[in-house]
């Protein structure tokens, strides 16, 4: 009776652990009262985007993790950002940027081919097929104007043409700024770090087949020689594991038949060796793990890099400019794992260096007060 006591209340216990919640500031507030008032700000410009395989959507989300990042940056030495709300309002009406749909205007073809659609006058197959053709003209007509903006350097959901000193100084006067940022993406990368052989990323087995692989045959060609390399030695140590163990996992049998008279027949005996058949299986075991492994130990990885250029918004002379790039991967294969999260400490990173360089270069009386980073649990 007791111990049935004694479970219910462990029981009770597991049970009123889960009915919390766990809330954990990964970004903490920039701690303003350490900050040095400077009086200066600055306007940081939406960036030129020159990554591979951008899309209007992507973009934008791109420049508001980058431009977030500035700002609590540049707060962390006393210098105050516009709103970029309204930098993007006004850059706008003064069409140093434009939206994408004014580059994708309607065709007179797609029009014409809408009005009969609306009228009703087509089958239903005839419709889809105009709908179809609307479709694809739409997406050929992007292709293409994606292609010249990628050619002219001003990819991203506005295309964005250069400044003159005179833009600058406009700029400037109307935010009532004292620098002007500007930048572009240059890589945002995601994918998984194909040379890692660090057991502690990408686990046990991986690193075997990973490190022997390279070992034997050297650099392959593509993903699927890698593979066939992997599950070649797989099964090959598979083979020599089952030759040694030539009873396992079928041993073998002996079975003894008597004929006639028990003093005077004969005796058979039959004996079945399965040592083939193990040998065979404990191969493909090992072609299997091989397989398993190739497929597994997947490292993620995020780069980031960024150029950043300050002006003068009073004179428009180029002040300071830098690049800088990091790659992030988890430090296990227990860490947190999202790209998400990989690119923010990527950015997070970068602009903390090149902002830091910046201040040192231009602003360098204000490293005299130091601040705590704002990034919490980033140790890379």
């Amino acid at each position: 009776m007791r111990l049935k006591y004694v479970a219910l209340v462990v029981v009770m216990m597991l049970m009123s652990v889960a009915c919390g919640q766990v809330t954990k500031e990964t970004v903490s507030p920039v701690p303003t009262d350490r900050i040095k008032s400077t009086g200066k700000s600055m306007v940081i410009m939406p960036f030129a985007d020159y990554t591979p395989d951008s899309s209007p959507e992507l973009y934008w989300r791109r420049n508001l993790l980058v431009n977030e990042s500035l700002e609590d940056e540049f707060a962390r030495y006393g210098l105050m950002s516009a709103l970029q709300e309204d930098v993007v309002d006004y850059l706008l009406s003064e069409h140093i940027i434009e939206p994408p749909e004014i580059f994708f205007t309607d065709t007179p073809n797609n029009n014409y081919m809408r009005s009969e659609v609306d009228s009703g006058n087509w089958s239903e197959a005839m419709m889809d097929e105009l709908k179809y053709a609307i479709t694809r003209n739409e997406d050929l007509e992007k292709m293409d104007k994606q292609r010249l903006a990628v050619e002219n350097g001003t990819q991203g959901s506005a295309l964005y043409s250069s400044l003159s000193s005179d833009e600058v100084l406009r700029i400037g006067d109307y935010f009532g700024a004292d620098y002007i940022v500007r930048g572009r993406l240059i890589e945002f990368e995601k994918g998984v770090a194909k040379d890692d052989f660090n057991p502690f990323h990408v686990g046990l087995l991986p690193f075997f087949f990973n490190s022997s692989q390279r070992m034997l045959f050297g650099l392959a060609k593509s993903e699927n020689y890698e593979l066939m390399d992997k599950m070649a030695i797989g099964g090959i140590l598979g083979a020599v594991v089952g030759n040694a163990n030539k009873n396992f996992p079928f041993d073998d049998s002996k079975k003894t038949t008597t004929s006639g008279h028990p003093l005077f027949g004969s005796t058979v005996t039959k004996t079945s060796d399965y040592h083939a058949l193990n040998t065979a299986l404990w191969g493909v075991a090992g072609a299997s793990v091989a397989y398993l492994a190739h497929n597994g130990g997947k490292v993620p990885r995020a780069v980031v890099q960024i150029r950043i250029m300050v002006q003068d918004a009073r004179t428009g002379r180029l002040l300071w400019s830098n690049r800088s790039e990091v790659e992030v991967i988890p430090e296990s294969m227990y860490a947190e794992q999202d790209y998400r999260k990989l690119v923010a400490k990527a950015i997070r990173r970068a602009t903390s260096s090149l902002v830091r360089s910046f201040v040192a270069t231009v602003e360098s009386d204000l490293l005299t007060t130091p601040i705590e980073s704002i990034v919490v649990s980033d140790n890379k």
